[in-house]
């Protein structure tokens, strides 16, 4: 049907036409925006003259608008707007959204800084936020080891791809690929840095959002019994048994009681109690957690004025860390894995108290994963038991 100049006019039908379908009295014949090769006209009807004038009118006005628009476009521009539409179309975008989305790009690509550039403001900026070290410390070694490929990459140049092939073929030391604790612990700082970026204009989007986590499979805590732990604490050098002590009853971590000084160690009447500060917890939240009566009893014999708790590390996390590995590695005949201590003292006081969101409180947890990981998993006359070992204080530090 060609364009003619009754278009946009109402026309009347014929009278059979009107007697058979009294809807299609008046037509109107008008320009289509259908793509190049379909019809360039389309036909409307109407009952009566008047709803035909008023829609003519209206059309007239958007071609009059349109036409003054178009008279600025060139037909290769036109050509090209037609073929871009029809290319996105089947991708259900505009061509509005595709050039709004390359603008983007194109901005964040002009802004961009490298991965080794970024990760060195990512790091400043965690320090200036006050960030912990050991935060700080998994931030630049997890960074370090990423950059080793990627260092002088643009982020913005950085995708889904590569982020998810970096992940899925990175070999430890010992040649094997990250476990799935591992990959997640990974995919968490690798998203905190592009995340930082996207924030500031550096990455139009964070490719880490697309990198599923992988599935961990929880395993039962394996706990020390009563039996293990006198056999530890007997055994246990005079310099670093009140920390490993801390550790079985009050479910301290290797970190907290490396930093731990004699000062933190509140006896009086009104309650014995660990003070964990908010600049030595994990979670940066004070609190203060319980000691049963033998270790208090141990700790009036044996404590100090003031100092590290652990006077051979002074503070030092690895120091102490070193020092437990030797000793565990020497003892013969107890099963003890690492964090067990600790994983212990939380199983146990759980038993006892059977409140998860108490006992989250004291050893510096949250009550969900408390309940996960140690719900149901000591009995509650070895937690009696184990409360109730007592210590060896004839020889004082």
């Amino acid at each position: 049907m060609r364009l003619t100049k009754r278009s946009l006019i109402p026309i009347r039908q014929s009278r059979a036409l009107v007697l058979q379908r009294p809807d299609k009295a008046w037509a109107v014949y008008a320009p289509s925006n259908a793509p190049a090769g379909q019809r360039k006209v389309i036909r409307r009807y109407f009952r009566n003259k008047g709803d035909a004038e008023r829609y003519c009118s209206i059309a007239r006005a958007e071609l009059t608008a349109l036409g003054v628009q178009a008279n600025r476009l060139t037909d290769s521009l036109k050509l090209e707007a037609l073929t871009c539409s029809e290319k996105l179309a089947p991708l259900g975008k505009s061509l509005t959204e595709a050039v709004e989305w390359f603008i983007k790009e194109q901005k964040a690509k002009e802004a961009s800084f490298t991965v080794r550039q970024a990760t060195e403001a990512l790091l400043h900026r965690a320090k200036a936020d006050g960030q912990t070290t050991a935060h700080m410390r998994c931030i630049s070694s997890v960074m370090g080891l990423f950059g080793r490929q990627y260092g002088e990459t643009l982020v913005s140049d950085i995708g889904l791809n590569e982020v998810q092939k970096w992940l899925d073929s990175y070999r430890t030391k010992d040649g094997h690929t990250l476990s799935p604790v591992g990959h997640n612990s990974y995919r968490r700082y690798l998203g905190l840095m592009f995340s930082f970026c996207v924030k500031r204009g550096w990455a139009s989007t964070n490719p880490i959002v697309g990198v599923r986590a992988k599935k961990v499979r929880t395993k039962l805590p394996r706990l020390l019994s009563p039996d293990d732990l006198r056999v530890i604490l007997g055994e246990a050098p005079e310099g670093l048994k009140p920390v490993l002590a801390i550790q079985a009853f009050c479910g301290l971590r290797v970190a907290e009681a490396a930093r731990l000084r004699w000062s933190d160690i509140l006896l009086n009447e009104s309650g014995n109690y660990v003070q964990i500060g908010a600049d030595v917890a994990k979670t940066s939240r004070r609190r203060l957690t319980p000691m049963s009566e033998p270790l208090a009893n141990y700790l009036k014999a044996v404590r100090k004025d003031d100092g590290h708790m652990y006077a051979g590390g002074k503070g030092s996390v690895d120091a102490l860390q070193r020092a437990m590995v030797a000793f565990r590695r020497s003892l013969v005949g107890v099963a003890w894995h690492r964090n067990a201590l600790r994983a212990s003292a939380l199983s146990y006081r759980l038993a006892l108290t059977k409140d998860a969101a108490a006992t989250a409180f004291e050893m510096g947890n949250s009550a969900t994963i408390l309940t996960r990981f140690y719900a149901e998993t000591a009995q509650l006359a070895a937690a009696q038991e184990w409360f109730e070992v007592r210590l060896d204080y004839s020889v004082n530090l």
